[in-house]
């Protein structure tokens, strides 16, 4: 009776050892993609890593190993990707599929971003991850009562909240490409400083080229409003350069694509200071950050 005891405590303390080898092993594999995800969108890694450990098992569940899928995130009605047939709250039922698992943290990110009901969560601080668990849960993210618990006490047992720390060294300086009508191309430079956003760019077109500098706000989610001042060049015009001043309305759409970290819809008017064959010059714009 003693060995059989004796053995029943090894292999207790054995699969405990394990076990915390498999979550350590998995927070020093994603951490870093965590940390990308939250200088981008605010979402804090603790949390990101948090839910990651728990809806994929340590990045050993059916999901995660053959779907890349980490989070548990279902098909809807708006993906167009690969699927995986699952059962969870009904039996067969549909997720997404990723052909790596930063895809699937980074539609993560975008899950959370762009869906009304989480905006408020944004307001949060992010490394408030005790707000952010229970706003998760009074979200509807998971049916579990107990979800906000199991995200805490993860997170204080692993120390991830460390990681939230790392906010300080986000990259908010940004080279742009962009394209629109009338200005077809564009090149500038975007600081970002908390809601803040300032834009020296110069656009070109085939009747007359602009260069500005302006100051954008963020006072909704993902949504700038702002000012800009520069110049109008006219190289037909006699005199050909014209002062002008600007309005634009942003909204910074998080992307997919690995090649960019976002991308801005634009559209504004352009008013010049001085008499010219157009009074206002409406302007539609996409501009693409370059990582």
């Amino acid at each position: 009776m003693k060995i059989i005891k004796v053995l029943a405590c090894i292999f207790f303390i054995s699969h405990y050892c394990f076990s915390q080898n498999k979550t350590e092993e998995y927070i020093e594999t994603y951490k870093d993609i965590a940390i990308i995800e939250m200088n981008m969108y605010a979402i804090p890694s603790s949390i990101t890593l948090a839910q990651g450990i728990l809806e994929s098992g340590n990045g050993e569940s059916r999901l995660a190993v053959e779907g890349n899928n980490h989070f548990g995130i279902k098909c809807h009605d708006n993906w167009n990707g690969e699927t995986i047939i699952e059962d969870d709250d009904e039996k067969g039922e549909c997720f997404r599929k990723y052909d790596k698992a930063a895809d699937s943290y980074r539609d993560h990110s975008l899950f959370l971003a762009e869906r009304e009901r989480y905006a408020s969560l944004f307001s949060l601080s992010s490394t408030n991850y005790k707000a952010w668990a229970k706003g998760l849960k009074k979200a509807g993210y998971a049916t579990n009562s107990k979800y906000p618990t199991l995200l805490i006490d993860l997170i204080k047992k692993y120390n991830l909240s460390r990681f939230d720390k790392e906010v300080s060294q986000q990259k908010n300086l940004y080279l742009a490409h962009s394209y629109g009508f009338p200005y077809l191309s564009g090149i500038g430079v975007y600081y970002f400083n908390k809601k803040s956003l300032y834009v020296t760019e110069v656009n070109t077109s085939f009747v007359f080229s602009s260069a500005s500098l302006s100051f954008n706000y963020e006072f909704f989610n993902n949504f700038y409003i702002g000012a800009n001042s520069g110049i109008i060049y006219q190289p037909t015009k006699e005199e050909n350069i014209i002062p002008k001043i600007a309005a634009e309305l942003i909204y910074k759409k998080l992307s997919k694509n690995q090649k960019f970290d976002s991308v801005l819809i634009r559209g504004g008017v352009q008013m010049p200071l001085e008499k010219i064959d157009y009074k206002f010059i409406p302007y539609l714009r996409l501009t693409y950050f370059l990582k």
